[in-house]
């Protein structure tokens, strides 16, 4: 997978290119952390149709927590392939799952 990389001025980087035909955005981290996915270094992913596509018309949208719930199964190939490019493992879609739902009972 090739990144382009752009500066972030609230710190960590954003990286942005394609994946399996979606446009992704991530903005990743050196250090990881409770606000990245699965406590990781990517604290903020878009996935889009197409590089010009805004926010609302995101199909996943993580920033700092999964807005909108948890990928559907059809795009979580692509989540674990943006995560795989950042990290070591593999991402643990039941420790989301619970993570997502305690952030839920506020």
């Amino acid at each position: 997978m090739e990144w382009t990389m752009k500066p972030s001025q609230f710190g960590g980087t954003w990286y942005e290119g394609y994946v399996d035909g979606y446009f992704v955005y991530a903005r990743v981290f050196d250090e990881p952390s409770t606000f990245g996915i699965n406590d990781g270094r990517i604290s903020a992913l878009v996935i889009a149709p197409r590089q010009r596509s805004g926010v609302r018309d995101a199909l996943v949208n993580y920033d700092r927590g999964w807005d909108g719930g948890l990928p559907a199964a059809k795009y979580r190939p692509i989540v674990e392939q943006v995560f795989e490019d950042f990290h070591d493992r593999e991402v643990d879609w039941a420790y989301e799952e619970r993570k997502y739902h305690e952030g839920m009972d506020f």
